[in-house]
């Protein structure tokens, strides 16, 4: 027995495009989702794959604003404070050669007589 050519499709075959185009809609979502977590990983991660045989090399920045930071790079054995703007960098800070830019260490605790605040809650607390 011959096929017809022209043949209704069967009755278990038939597809609504409405599951397709749902499909279609997730998976492109999922893919935007994917390359703007990329793109705020790579903008997170910007020192990656950095050697540290640079001559210039960032050791501390602190965000001053949305858009302003404050850097302190070291060029050699010059270390040199800069500030950055959206639109502009300029130098607040060169430092000669030789001198100290690690933080301070902390004061020592003074303890001359005064009562510390563990002391001061039991004593409130009538312990």
């Amino acid at each position: 027995m011959a096929s017809p050519l022209f043949a209704a499709p069967a009755a278990g075959t038939a597809h609504t495009s409405g599951g397709g185009l749902v499909e279609v809609t997730l998976a492109l979502l999922a893919i935007v989702a994917l390359i703007a977590g990329l793109a705020w990983l790579m903008k997170r991660m910007r020192g990656f794959g950095t050697t540290g045989h640079d001559r210039i090399q960032v050791l501390s920045e602190r965000a001053l604003g949305p858009k302003e930071r404050c850097v302190l790079v070291r060029v050699g054995a010059t270390d040199i404070l800069i500030g950055v703007a959206s639109g502009a960098v300029s130098t607040l800070h060169v430092f000669p050669e030789g001198s100290s830019t690690e933080a301070p260490s902390a004061p020592p605790a003074d303890t001359s007589g005064k009562p510390n605040f563990k002391d001061l809650l039991m004593r409130s607390l009538g312990k």
